[in-house]
């Protein structure tokens, strides 16, 4: 018998017919197949127009890459010319050389055409295709169903859709023209050996041989190494999305220090992954480089032999060991193109496993029944439902209930009994793995999902906004399809209507742009009351038949709540309403009621049958004292009618008068620094592997010598074949081939170790980079997040691939560029030592590819300086994910996906790309010209003239040229470059916003420790939100809260209530008057200390964490389990939770997605408890609960502030009429304050609310 984690004995159940069922069912719903897409998949989504470009570019690509192949041709003629010299005129000579030199010009022109073209040709394609692939993504995301966002964290959605494609787009980009120029200069080069000698170039075949070989084992290892990377990655991505959307609480909680170290954990075995990729790749680089050097050992060798046996001449030698070193250059050329497109085939597989993935229910299908019109008959047959997620505990019990057409039926019972899960069930959010549900006597499951959905109006207690206007996100209710049949005019019409009968019209039109005014991230710019009306209205503009409600009224204030509830009392007559909610009094009148208990209903009839037939029912009834209010429907409505709201103007917490028209000041501390100042940052982040820098560069030093040292065998081997004693030191081929045998071994290690040092330099950069950036962003204040740049998503998307992208300014590139200077100077010296005119001659080519090679530099920082500015597009992504219920409801995927497509669009960089082609083919053609000078000038001027010998040219060339070559090379890295210099800036902006937060915290922060016994005392306090700045949002507040006291704070929504608790939280700085702890300013005691006497519980609570187990842990605090039980039998959880068969260890979904939203508030007030506060800060901290839960946890509460003092914000007055002191704010005043028998008899806005509740009897 197995044991759960709190060593409950489990039963082991055989698996049956049933049960089996059961599981493949629930396992259709999560399966995800690993897609066998691969790059040459994505090809296949180009258009005609694409693909005629990508052919041209490829074409292009191809006959680029046989440039260099072909200059080995003109390269032997031109050693023929020189070797056999003697016999011919110097007129003769030069005739020959210009002819040769000619040739190597065309050859240059034509490889800038080439280039040019298929350099734009892919990057621009390349940015086309991964764009539409993009959008195809965010699609196919969006079309899943929801037990597949309950397995899958929005942090990995929103990996896939930055990092990923951004890994394709350099996949089938440049990358893609970078290894078909390889490949084709590969083959061409060997065409041209075989040409020239077969016996030869047979021998030396076995050169790229060794190297596809070696590339061939080495990229598999990479190959595998990359995807479990990046597969690892993915636990960071999802606790970065969860932690940064959750700031508030975090903040408030003081577990920025817990959950950077736990970021930190979850990095270090990808960072072991990525060191052994970046290791793997250096030593792919030493082996190629070694088997270059011993090809030619073994050439100069092989050919001796042949050329004592006449088998070839001297010039044949040159042109094949030329050819055969061409075709180990352009493969080891090819090699990041092939690491590029390696991990973009990795990253495709990751893509396509979500674009192919079949949604069970597809929103997008065409396919299912529709009608003209619904009656809207609801019925559940004996359903039986368990969440994919959660297949160990049932959630639905055979439930079987009728709703007539135009009838309303209320479910009510404990939270966490089933009734949300109802709903989800009839949006066909799930599939039930039995029973059935009709719609107007058919099976819903046979009906069009995004028609059954556009027939129903949904209203939630988590209401999510978008950024985008009050009128859009009103007319985002409204069926695509009804959406297209109306003009502007028509649909704003019906947006004003919808927002009249939710009572929020007369708050928009105040606003200077009324229904133009843009809603910020998650509604920030609203209060809690104002975003649900918004919902409101959105749900009915489409005048659906069928209307869900789940505690729809829950965050709005008594006078808004009757209001709306009036409203609503008219927008669900004659249709059918179904009803959620904790408050009895709003549905008393309900045509039916269901109980609901355990996932089962146990009783269903009007209230006056309930009250006579159901135990439960009469328990849910005491609880909220209804007995004694118990009216008939015609004395329901009370008769004095509440102010209207047009004359009780509003304001949000956040006062939205003219917010939209306000500029936000741009703080000089967190502008953009210089790439001087970013790259200081990086450097500084990766001191502690200096050593390893050192040496890195040092071996790269050494690395730089190999190559220029090599021209002295080339010459003296092509020497000592031709005549031995005139050799250095009169040496015969043998010796130059060992030299060449040895150099390769010195190479090798050389290589090896410089690959090891960057290797563990970069991983670790890397790693310490992302943990870094990661708390630099949790010590940022809230008004931070509210940026627009600073969108969730956006920095999600940053952490995930900026810290990987800014080893490009670190060690490896000091590395690549102390490489191709020593290369460069060593290659001059080299060629000035032998031959000083010629060695000048070939140096004066050198500016010109620098010129070049920086003109390539800044167009492509221009483009990446450009792509780091607009993060539009995954802005909206992220956002559409994080609210996938909401955008799956209401049926947004197409709008969604229009929008993120038109932002795309804007983010298009094919200007720059055409700028990029330009410079890089210059950089690339001036190589053959180069050759062509150099070959022109030695053979007119100093071979013709019998100045300069055989040896002492090719000494010459090959320095100079090798040397000249490593400038290129470095500028090749350009891109690379550029986009490490910008992310190493936003890196820097972003850390510079972290410590200029902290800094202004500690300047700011007391050192005085909070006494044992604390009062709170607000004195005449004014406050306006930084963002907001035209507006007080409280207006000469005072507060006296003595220690042990419990303090109310009531008023309509967005009076200002919350704005006390942001202030007392220390969220803000008040503008004037002052906060006091025991008569001492709140900023004189420690901030970290304070907040640890304090504890937050929210409206919206906010669950992080692995487990049940985890989500309860606070700051750096570590709670025991038996704790942990304690507190949640306080809030009545331990049953439920000791039920679960893993107990405390039981999974947890983001956010806690798999819990109701009573039980999440009830695991946050667990959470408060456990901190053991001083001061106890509720802000509508009972607002989601059934009212038995609700008075378990009242009296809990009324226990646990017992020695501590409480404030609280609430809207349902039952729940603080024993408080010490109660406030009634309006407009950022505090209009009315006294105990509730005092403000009853002053009969003013709190007796009003009072009259509204039907809590009169209470007084």
């Amino acid at each position: 018998m197995s044991m759960s984690s709190q060593g409950i004995p489990l039963k082991v159940i055989q698996p049956t017919a049933d049960t089996t069922h059961k599981a493949e069912a629930l396992q259709s719903q999560i399966h995800i197949v690993r897609s066998t897409a691969n790059i040459f998949t994505i090809y296949r989504t180009a258009n005609t127009s694409q693909l005629c470009l990508l052919f041209l570019s490829g074409c292009c690509a191809i006959v680029a890459g046989a440039a260099m192949p072909l200059v080995t041709v003109v390269y032997g003629n031109f050693a023929r010319e020189f070797i056999t010299g003697d016999n011919n005129a110097p007129d003769e000579i030069r005739h020959h050389v210009q002819s040769l030199a000619l040739y190597l010009v065309y050859i240059a022109i034509g490889s800038l055409i080439t280039t040019a073209i298929s350099t734009f040709g892919f990057n621009t394609i390349g940015e086309q295709i991964s764009r539409q692939l993009q959008q195809k993504y965010l699609a196919s995301a969006l079309r899943q169903n929801m037990a597949y966002f309950d397995v899958v964290g929005i942090g990995e959605l929103t990996s896939h859709m930055d990092q990923d494609m951004k890994l394709i787009q350099a996949g089938i980009s440049q990358k893609v023209g970078e290894l078909l120029s390889g490949l084709s200069g590969f083959v061409v080069a060997i065409i041209c050996a075989f040409i020239q000698n077969g016996r030869f170039a047979g021998i030396m075949i076995s050169q790229p041989i060794a190297l596809l070989t070696l590339i061939g084992v080495m990229g598999g290892f990479l190959s595998l190494t990359q995807r479990r990377s990046l597969a690892q990655y993915v636990r960071a991505d999802n606790l970065a999305q969860e932690v940064l959307s959750a700031m508030r609480s975090v903040i408030a909680s003081r577990s920025q220090e817990r959950y950077g170290k736990r970021y930190y954990e979850a990095l270090r075995h990808p960072a072991e992954l990525d060191f052994r990729e970046r290791f793997i790749f250096g030593m792919l680089v030493a082996g190629s480089v070694m088997v270059m050097h011993w090809a030619n050992g073994l050439g100069f060798w092989q050919a001796d032999h042949l050329l004592r046996q006449g088998h070839c001449t001297i010039s044949e030698v040159l042109t094949i060991l030329y050819a055969m070193a061409v075709a180990g250059g352009m493969l080891s050329q090819a090699l990041p193109s092939i690491v590029n497109i390696t991990q973009a085939n990795a990253a495709v597989s990751r893509v396509f496993s979500v674009i192919e993935r079949e949604s069970p229910i597809d929103p997008s299908a065409s396919t299912g029944v529709t009608h003209s019109r619904v009656r809207g008959d609801i019925s559940f047959e004996d359903i039986h439902f368990t969440y994919p997620s959660r297949p160990e505990g049932k959630v639905l019990k055979g439930v079987d209930f009728v709703v007539p057409a135009g009838h309303t039926v209320a479910f009510v019972g404990p939270s966490g009994s089933g009734k949300s899960t109802v709903f989800a069930l009839l949006e066909r959010l799930y599939h039930p793995h039995s029973g059935r549900i009709m719609l107007d006597g058919e099976p819903i499951d046979a009906m069009n999902v995004a028609w059954l959905r556009s027939q129903i109006g949904y209203v939630g207690q988590d209401v999510t906004l978008f950024r985008a206007s009050i009128h859009d996100n009103i007319a985002y209710g409204l069926p695509k399809a009804a959406a297209e049949k109306k003009d502007a005019y028509e649909i704003r019409k019906l947006v004003i209507e919808a927002a009249k009968v939710a009572q929020i019209h007369d708050f928009v039109a105040s606003m200077p742009k009324e229904y133009n005014t843009m809603i910020e991230a998650h509604g920030s710019n609203l209060s809690g009351g104002q975003k649900q009306r918004l919902a409101i209205a959105r749900a009915i503009i489409s005048q659906p038949a069928i209307l869900l409600l789940d505690e729809a009224t829950a965050a709005l204030d008594s006078r808004c709540e009757k209001a709306v509830q009036e409203a609503l009392d008219k927008v669900v007559k004659g249709r059918t309403t179904l009803i959620i909610a904790h408050r009895l009094s709003t549905v008393q009148n309900a045509d039916k009621i269901i109980v609901m208990k355990d996932n089962q209903i146990l009783g269903q009839g009007s209230h006056a049958e309930l009250l006579s037939t159901s135990a439960m029912y009469r328990e849910l009834v005491r609880h909220q004292a209804l007995e004694a209010f118990h009216r008939s429907e015609g004395d329901r409505l009370i008769r004095q009618r509440p102010h209207s709201l047009s004359t009780h103007e509003e304001h949000s917490k956040d006062i939205l008068v003219k917010f939209d028209t306000v500029d936000i000041p741009e703080d000089g501390l967190l502008a953009v620094r210089s790439s001087s100042s970013s790259v200081g940052r990086v450097w500084s982040l990766n001191r502690p592997e200096f050593p390893y820098i050192a040496a890195g560069v040092s071996f790269s030093v050494l690395a730089g010598i190999t190559y220029p040292v090599q021209a002295i065998f080339f010459g003296n081997g092509i020497m000592s074949m031709i005549n031995p004693s005139l050799s250095t030191g009169g040496h015969n081929v043998e010796f130059w081939a060992t030299m060449y045998l040895t150099l390769g071994i010195i190479a090798f290690v050389v290589y090896s170790v410089r690959g090891y040092c960057f290797a563990v330099s970069a991983s670790q950069l890397v790693l310490r980079a992302r943990s870094q950036l990661f708390k630099h962003l949790l010590v940022n204040d809230l008004p931070f997040f509210q940026d627009k740049d600073n969108s969730i998503g956006a920095l999600v998307s940053f952490l995930a691939s900026g810290p990987r992208q800014i080893t490009g300014v670190s060690g490896t590139s000091l590395g690549l560029v102390a490489e191709s200077i020593v290369m460069l100077a060593t290659g001059i010296t080299i060629g000035c030592i032998f031959g000083w005119k010629l060695g000048l001659a070939a140096t004066a080519t050198v500016p010109l590819v620098v010129v070049s090679g920086f003109m390539q530099y800044h167009t492509v920082a221009r483009v990446q300086e450009y792509i780091k500015r607009d993060t539009s597009a995954v802005a909206i992504a992220h956002e559409a994910l994080s609210a996938i219920k909401t955008v799956t409801v209401l049926g947004l995927q197409k709008a969604i996906s229009a929008s993120f497509e038109s932002a795309s669009h804007r983010d298009s960089q094919r200007k720059y790309w055409l700028m990029f082609a330009a410079t890089y083919e210059c950089t690339t053609s001036l190589r053959a010209l180069s050759i062509a000078f150099v070959f022109w000038y030695g053979g007119t001027h100093l071979i013709a003239t019998g100045e300069y010998n055989v040896q002492q040219f090719f000494i010459c060339f090959a320095a100079t040229m090798w040397g000249s070559q490593s400038a290129s090379v470095l500028f090749a890295h350009a891109p690379d470059i550029a986009g490490s210099q910008a992310a190493g800036a936003r890196l820097e902006e972003l850390m510079r916003a972290g410590i200029s937060a902290a800094t202004h915290r500690k300047l700011n922060n007391g050192d005085a420790d909070v006494p044992s016994i604390t009062a709170n005392v607000l004195r005449r306090v004014n406050f306006r939100y930084p963002s907001h700045s035209s507006q007080l949002a409280l207006k000469d507040v005072s507060l006296n809260a003595p220690a042990g006291a419990f303090i109310a704070l009531v008023g309509a929504t967005g009076s200002g209530k919350s704005s006390v608790i942001n202030l007392l939280e220390r969220f803000y700085t008040g503008e004037t008057g002052a906060i006091a702890l025991d008569d001492m300013p709140i900023e004189q005691y420690n901030l970290d200390s304070y907040r640890g006497y304090l504890a937050l519980v929210d409206q919206n609570p906010c669950l992080i964490g692995e487990t049940l187990s985890d989500c309860l842990q606070s700051g750096e605090l570590v709670v025991l389990d038996d704790e942990i039980l304690a507190a949640l039998e306080d809030v009545g959880l331990a049953d439920y939770v000791l039920s679960l068969p893993q107990g405390l260890s039981t999974p947890v979904m983001a956010n806690g997605s798999t819990l109701s939203g009573g039980q999440r508030q009830r695991m946050a007030i667990a959470k408060a408890l456990l901190c053991r506060p001083k001061i106890l800060l509720l802000d509508e901290a009972t607002s989601a609960l059934d009212s038995a839960s609700e008075e378990l946890v009242q009296r809990t509460l009324q226990r646990v502030m017992k020695g501590r003092t409480v404030i609280a914000v609430a809207h349902r007055l039952k729940t603080i009429v024993d408080a010490d002191e109660i406030l009634v704010f309006k407009h950022g005043h505090i209009v009315e304050r006294g105990t509730h028998k005092e403000l009853m008899q002053l009969e003013g806005e709190y007796w009003q609310m009072a009259r509204l509740q039907q809590v009169m009897g209470e007084a």
